[in-house]
């Protein structure tokens, strides 16, 4: 199945799961602090009460920040894993890449790790905190995401017309 169908199932899932948790937070007469937005006396994160403008900015500030590292986690530092570090194909020109040796492997392998754990343990808390803290962790992904697939897009883009003789766009069709 091509990737971009299987993107759009999963686009159209999570909307129909949207719009049913809207509704039935709507209909639902249980007053649930997980439906508001800003500063709250109950919003409580790692056991911390953000029941002030400044508390929040600074988690707020903390989400920006942490979303950016996670992004460039995700996007960068994981697929070079995948390419260079698990790539078992010997012929594979990856796999003969000399900008690192196996400690600095191991390094960013086990770093890696760990500020999944790392992030796992913060991100949980306050995605589960308050619906304002799921829309900015979303947002602040989707920005930085963008900001790198369109680095790698140029990237490949430059690498692919100035090594072939050809342009990117000819090497689309």
């Amino acid at each position: 199945m091509k990737t971009l169908i299987v993107t759009r199932i999963t686009t159209g899932w999570m909307t129909i799961i949207t719009i049913l948790m809207t509704i039935i937070s709507m209909k639902s007469t249980n007053n649930t602090s997980f439906y508001r937005f800003g500063p709250q006396p109950d919003l409580i994160i790692l056991g911390f009460t953000i029941d002030t403008p400044g508390k929040y900015a600074l988690v707020v500030l903390y989400a920006l920040i942490n979303t950016a590292i996670r992004s460039m986690n995700h996007n960068i530092v994981t697929p070079w894993i995948t390419l260079n570090v698990q790539n078992t194909n010997q012929s594979g020109s990856r796999n003969n890449n000399n900008n690192s040796n196996y400690k600095e492997q191991y390094e960013i392998c086990i770093f890696n790790t760990m500020y999944t754990w790392f992030d796992w343990l913060i991100y949980i808390h306050m995605l589960l905190a308050q619906a304002d803290m799921v829309l900015i962790e979303m947002t602040t992904d989707v920005i930085a995401t963008c900001i790198v697939t369109r680095w790698y897009i140029k990237t490949k883009k430059d690498n692919i017309s100035y090594s072939s003789g050809y342009s990117y766009e000819e090497s689309l069709v």
